[in-house]
């Protein structure tokens, strides 16, 4: 060959070389494409699956934890503690919200599987129940509160609040967990009576600032709300708890120690110890952050 046709040949292969070693693209891709530059490795799926009562929560912690961590995804679903119990058994999830512990049967059926479902507590769900300022009851049962929300009982002279008059419920929506959390722990006597349902009559609200403000400005009110939103403009009521005893005050002691009787702890179960990005999104909802959430959402805090 001549020079000048080396000349081309070398040319060509030392672009060949350049372009070769350029990365192709960096216009329009997302933050999963930077991730997979980085190491070659997509960012690690965590599958949080079960409780409705939790999946406020849920979502909220996956926008502010992925916020500080986009190499790990969380995909959240609801369908309720049964659901996400089973996700875990049968591998399609790493952590099962649940707003009940864990029953025996699921965890013989775990073991078969070979998964060891570790306990979690990440939240306690107290509800406080509430009424106008000026109504004389001191204290209510949950047998009282059960008959009330779901319309049988409908006049204040019923439940000793002589010359108060009509009831007006008030009571969160049905896309709220509070109102599943309510619904199940008073309006169906905790579990013993399923047909109860709330009163159709029921003002539902959005939110818990909602409920607070309705039955602040409605004398004949009674309504419920998450215990952080409870303010000097209404009276919360000492709860007798199912099958008699003595009335407790709402507060976060006996929330926590399970003497109030609308209140519960709520979980995440692993399978086994958590380890790696689950022990690393754990932690987080643990910490001051996801703490901060359980809070501002109207659960009351583990910390």
């Amino acid at each position: 060959m001549g020079s000048g046709v080396w000349r081309t040949v070398s040319i060509w292969m030392l672009l060949t070389l350049v372009i070769g070693s350029v990365p192709i693209g960096g216009c329009g891709r997302g933050p999963k494409a930077a991730q997979e530059t980085r190491g070659g490795q997509r960012a690690t799926t965590i599958s949080q699956i079960g409780s409705t009562t939790l999946l406020p929560l849920a979502e909220e912690w996956r926008a502010k934890f992925n916020a500080e961590h986009p190499d790990i995804d969380i995909a959240v679903s609801g369908g309720g503690s049964g659901t996400g119990i089973k996700a875990l058994i049968d591998g399609s999830a790493e952590m099962a919200d649940s707003s009940r512990e864990i029953k025996q049967k699921e965890v013989d059926q775990a073991r078969e599987a070979g998964v060891n479902p570790v306990e979690h507590v990440v939240a306690y769900d107290g509800i406080a129940v509430i009424v106008h300022p000026s109504n004389p009851i001191t204290e209510i049962s949950v047998e009282a509160l059960s008959d009330i929300f779901s319309g049988r009982v409908t006049n204040w002279d019923r439940v000793g609040a002589q010359g108060m008059g009509q009831m007006q419920v008030i009571s969160r929506d049905s896309a709220s967990g509070t109102y599943e959390s309510f619904k199940e722990l008073v309006v169906t006597l905790g579990g013993q009576d399923e047909s109860r349902d709330y009163a159709a009559s029921a003002l539902k609200q959005t939110s818990n600032q909602g409920v607070l403000a309705l039955v602040a400005q409605t004398k004949g009110a009674i309504g419920y709300v998450g215990l952080g939103y409870v303010d000097e403009s209404v009276k919360a009521l000492p709860v007798v708890p199912l099958n008699g005893g003595a009335p407790v005050v709402p507060n976060v002691a006996n929330v926590k120690s399970g003497a109030y009787p609308i209140s519960r702890a709520l979980y995440v179960y692993t399978n086994g110890e958590p380890a790696g990005a689950v022990k690393t999104y754990l932690d987080w909802i643990h910490g001051p952050t996801g703490q901060a959430v359980v809070g501002n959402l109207g659960f009351v805090p583990v910390s």
